[in-house]
């Protein structure tokens, strides 16, 4: 993994999203679109799960790569799964509002024959390799994609758990998957997240709860102005002491306690927490945060633009005592 403090870049220059945790994500992204599966292949072998379902989550985002990956390795099933992971993840474009949004006839169709194939990848590789946990991540993610029974989603990430109890990923899949826009509620988000936070002290899994407040905003908003691509979430949202009470107890448990260890994905919790206690007005740990992320930790979830980090990090630093 690159170290957390690296050479600050010119004053003068706008910061930009950190696209990658580490070197090693972005050799093998290179390789993918190249056409190196040896590399690929390599890297995506890391012997560290964490570190290995974060590759995983670089080669499904790789474009283009569900068009050639399975001819790389012949029935092998880790490039059927990227294939089924990557068909997945162009499929989501086409519904960002998930069921609750409409959608063309044209973009309906490309939908259906892209989760289908995308079912037929990882229905495949979940059969023949039960115990494999990042199989079962895009497992959950195909259940809400076919919209399948919430007692089927939920079958899905017991099995995610009994193999890795805390897997970044398919706990976030999870969470989506018990979204209202895809099918489930608020309240199941929210005791999915604390639950599961509860569940898993010391490690990344309490960021779920800062995933569900911004969540829960985001369907506040859709519901205000369903018709409005283009619409903004209420930021004043996080500043109730319920909120702020809710996010500092999973703070706690998450970055705060004593076991947690930084690791790669480490930038994604301080990011999402950042984002949640700045306009929370918990200016102090928010900045705490922000210094640790600097210029070089940027994720673009949750901020979507560079230009939303440095309204917030200014407004934190503006109202700093």
């Amino acid at each position: 993994m690159w170290p957390f403090k690296k050479e600050s870049a010119a004053a003068e220059e706008a910061p930009e999203f950190c696209c990658f945790l580490d070197e090693d994500a972005e050799r093998l992204r290179d390789a993918l679109r190249k056409r190196d599966w040896e590399t690929a292949r390599g890297i995506l072998g890391a012997t560290d799960p964490e570190t290995r379902s974060y590759y995983f989550s670089v080669a499904a985002s790789t474009y283009g790569v569900e068009r050639w990956i399975t001819g790389a390795e012949p029935g092998a099933a880790l490039p059927l799964l990227i294939r089924g992971a990557a068909l997945l993840t162009s499929a989501w474009e086409l519904r960002p509002d998930g069921w609750t949004g409409r959608i063309s006839d044209a973009a309906a169709e490309l939908w259906t024959r892209w989760v289908s194939q995308a079912a037929a990848c990882i229905d495949e590789v979940t059969t023949r390799e039960p115990g494999w946990a990042d199989a079962w991540t895009w497992s959950i993610a195909l259940s809400r994609s076919l919209g399948l029974p919430l007692d089927e989603r939920w079958r899905r990430f017991h099995r995610l758990i009994e193999i890795e109890p805390d897997h970044w990923y398919g706990h976030e899949q999870m969470l989506h998957a018990l979204t209202p826009k895809w099918g489930g509620s608020s309240e199941a988000v929210f005791d999915f997240a604390r639950t599961r936070a509860a569940a898993c002290p010391g490690t990344h899994i309490p960021a779920l709860v800062a995933l569900a407040h911004r969540e829960h905003n985001a369907h506040l908003s859709a519901v205000r102005e369903p018709d409005n691509p283009d619409r903004s979430l209420e930021l004043t949202y996080y500043e109730p002491t319920e909120i702020t009470d809710d996010l500092w107890d999973a703070a706690q448990l998450s970055f705060w306690h004593d076991d947690y260890e930084t690791t790669v994905l480490t930038p994604i919790v301080w990011n999402n927490f950042a984002y949640t206690f700045a306009w929370g007005d918990f200016h102090k740990p928010a900045w705490a945060l922000f210094d640790s992320i600097g210029e070089d930790w940027i994720t673009r979830s949750p901020w979507g633009d560079v230009e939303f980090f440095l309204r917030s990090r200014d407004y934190t630093r503006d109202n700093l005592e």
